[in-house]
């Protein structure tokens, strides 16, 4: 059996509520939430109400956080009208991930749909007007071997809105199922093929920053290894000859000679 879609669903109980004397408020609504089907009797809520005594949200909501796993948490109000409602996987106190969305309007609980629905529903709609579109416009059209394609002739064309949704009713019922699957595949196949690159850029990333904090830790090793064995600079001795010395010794043996021949 098909279970029908979350979405679709809208509970309401007002035994439930007119049984309670202050009516539905803040401090009762995950109550209310507990008696439709979206409630998780496995959750973190339901096993810390059997375990303790209290009845105030915002105690309950300080022991959720010291737990880990499903729970429901009020994350928005407007009294005496509007909740909305989180159900989330707890992985830390300050971690967690958004499972759904619920919210409760005049005492009816709906769950929000996702954004990934909302965006493949608008797409579907567009692409199917498209297609109703173009086989209109494929219907209008007709060949002559003279004059080619041209539009054909009269009122054909410019049907009044009646005639627009004739044409559209007697779109094959087979075909038109057929082109729903196919846009659906088509969006599912692109979102799978989008989300595998992005994963893959973030994975390059990733290594090219391993390899870049390997490599600058590798040159600081070498250059700590190598400093030591590097001899000193050994300062110039006294006694070594440079041009300075030479030049004034050819001066004083030139001098020398001179004297001697006088």
């Amino acid at each position: 059996m098909v279970e029908p879609d979350p979405t679709t669903i809208i509970w309401r109980d007002l035994d439930w509520i007119l049984a309670q004397p202050d009516g539905l408020n803040s401090n009762n609504v995950l109550s209310y939430f507990e008696t439709s089907p979206f409630w998780d009797p496995q959750c973190n809520n339901a096993s810390l109400k059997m375990q303790t005594r209290f009845n105030d949200l915002k105690d309950l909501t300080m022991l959720l956080k010291k737990m880990k796993g499903i729970e429901f948490q009020v994350v928005h109000e407007r009294p005496p009208a509007l909740w909305v409602i989180r159900k989330q996987n707890r992985l830390g106190e300050w971690e967690v991930n958004l499972v759904a969305t619920y919210y409760i309007l005049n005492y009816n609980i709906l769950q929000a749909p996702s954004l990934y629905s909302i965006i493949g529903n608008r797409v579907l709609t567009s692409l199917y007007q498209l297609h109703i579109a173009f086989n209109t416009a494929y219907q209008q059209v007709e060949f002559h071997p003279a004059t080619g394609y041209t539009w054909k002739g009269g009122d054909s064309h410019t049907g009044t809105s009646s005639n627009k949704k004739s044409r559209i009713a007697q779109q094959d019922p087979a075909e038109l199922l057929e082109f729903r699957n196919g846009v659906e595949r088509a969006f599912t196949s692109t979102t799978i093929k989008m989300t595998q690159q992005l994963n893959q850029v973030f994975a390059q990333s990733q290594e090219k920053m391993k390899e870049l904090t390997t490599g600058n830790q590798n040159d600081m090793i070498i250059s700590e290894v190598q400093a030591p064995d590097q001899p000193p600079a050994q300062p110039s001795s006294p006694n070594q000859p440079n041009a300075d010395n030479i030049t004034k010794r050819r001066k004083k043996s030139e001098d020398i000679g001179k004297k001697k021949k006088k």
